[in-house]
């Protein structure tokens, strides 16, 4: 079994690959995880570039032939902007981690992505100077 620590810098590579211009798709390659999908969402999907407690949870929804899947499962986060948590466990198919600005004053997207089982999903959250 790989170290969620391992995990999280095999995804940040693959982010920064990503993020220079590098075609990469990761799909289920077992028949049983054909319909494993995973959906993320930010809530907020902005949040202060300034405020070193400015936060937003970041939910990953994990599901199997479009139903939650079983408990326990984990979901393992990265970003390359800020810090967050590096792993949940489902309940009900949704895991739920913590995304947290940098605090340095630098207006930013981050990209933040997501890996449970054999998919992952990515989503982007800006840090923003206040008004």
């Amino acid at each position: 079994m790989i170290s969620p620590n391992y995990a999280i810098k095999i995804v940040l590579i693959l982010v920064m690959g990503l993020k220079l211009g590098c075609a990469l798709s990761v799909s289920p390659t077992g028949s049983e995880n054909r319909d494993i999908t995973l959906e993320m969402a930010a809530y907020p999907s902005r949040i202060s570039a300034e405020d070193t407690s400015a936060t937003a949870e970041i939910w990953a929804t994990v599901r199997i032939g479009g139903v939650p899947i079983a408990d326990s499962i984990q979901v393992v986060f990265a970003t390359t902007v800020g810090s967050i948590t590096e792993a949940s466990i489902t309940l009900d198919g949704l895991a739920v981690a913590t995304l947290t600005g940098p605090g340095d004053g630098k207006p930013q997207r981050a990209e933040v992505v997501a890996q449970a089982l054999t998919v992952r999903d990515t989503i982007e959250v800006d840090f923003i100077l206040s008004d």
